[in-house]
């Protein structure tokens, strides 16, 4: 056994358009925390990037991007949060129940609505019953 120091790691490398991940190697490889919700990639309160299944985002690869949040207390606080982001934000989207998550691209925020009549015609019942906001992201 050495007393050196190991060699640096290397950085992992850029996910790919198109690519699946696990929703632990995404996490992982946006140096995000391990805590809920699990929609938004997040360290010390900044959002890193957003994982979303299109069961509960059906509009998630549409031209805008839309993000349904939900309305549970750290739903709807993370959701004024994304809504508030500046600057890129690298979007994963799961298209079927257990599978991996797709990498979609850079996106921006380009606004959001939290309108009692925007949220009623996105639900889907008896899926999606509560939505508090939709943030709309355009890939960039």
């Amino acid at each position: 056994m050495t007393d050196q120091p190991s060699a640096p790691q290397p950085a992992s490398p850029p996910h790919v358009v198109g690519g699946g991940y696990e929703f632990d190697a995404i996490r992982k490889h946006l140096g995000g925390e391990y805590a809920a919700p699990h929609f938004v990639i997040h360290r010390d309160g900044v959002i890193l990037g957003v994982c979303v299944g299109l069961m509960w985002h059906p509009r998630a690869e549409s031209d805008p991007a839309e993000i349904w949040v939900g309305n549970k207390e750290d739903l709807i606080k993370w959701g004024v949060k994304l809504a508030e982001a500046k600057g890129t934000i690298p979007v994963y989207v799961r298209r079927e129940q257990g599978g991996k998550w797709f990498y979609t691209g850079l996106h921006e925020v380009t606004g959001s609505t939290a309108e009692p009549e925007a949220l009623k015609q996105r639900r889907q019942p008896p899926v999606i019953i509560a939505i508090s906001r939709v943030v709309f992201l355009k890939k960039v």
